[in-house]
């Protein structure tokens, strides 16, 4: 079935995209740092990729997050969604920190709540160019939520390296403008 999913996917990606795009077409798996693209076929001629990563316990290969980083169809924009079991604290939110060791300060990536299901609660944020090349200059990224009201933060490490240039690549593959170029004019 995976290998049939990839081949769709592949198909897609050469066959009904602009040839400029066709020729950085990417499979699933292709990895781009600590960022895996996964491809899924919704119907025909229509495929949704995203970056994932998927971050669990050591002990125990509980999930701690899962994270989806993906382009907007409609403008030259980023985001990345933290999935969290259900059962989070919410007022303590969700977020990404590294320390700047040349500037001595911290970088800060907050999610904002979007929605939650009785197995899961989702926190999105969008991506400006800077904090997607922060991912990349800046070492030692943890992602940190409390779990529950009367729990300790958790804390755990994650790499974000890689994710500007993933979604560089996965907006040319999917015929969409680079949502970090220099040039974000938009046609109407």
């Amino acid at each position: 079935m995976k290998s049939l999913f990839r081949c769709i996917c592949l198909v897609f990606l050469t066959t009904f995209l602009p040839q400029d795009a066709a020729a950085q077409r990417l499979v699933n798996g292709t990895q781009f740092g600590g960022w895996t693209v996964s491809c899924e076929a919704l119907a025909v001629n229509e495929t949704v990729c995203v970056l994932s990563q998927r971050l669990v316990r050591a002990g125990d290969g509980g999930l701690l997050a899962d994270l989806l980083a993906f382009i907007s169809a409609d403008e030259p924009a980023a985001w990345v969604a933290a999935r969290l079991p259900n059962g989070v604290f919410f007022p303590s939110g969700f977020s990404l920190r590294a320390d700047d060791a040349d500037t001595e300060s911290e970088r800060i990536v907050s999610f904002e709540w979007q929605s939650c299901s009785p197995e899961i609660c989702e926190a999105l944020v969008q991506l400006s160019p800077d904090t997607a090349r922060d991912f990349d200059v800046l070492e030692d990224w943890v992602a940190a939520y409390r779990p529950a009201i009367d729990a300790d933060p958790l804390v755990f490490r994650m790499d974000p390296s890689g994710l500007e240039e993933g979604l560089s690549a996965l907006a040319g593959a999917l015929g969409h403008p680079d949502p970090f170029s220099a040039d974000q004019s938009v046609t109407e």
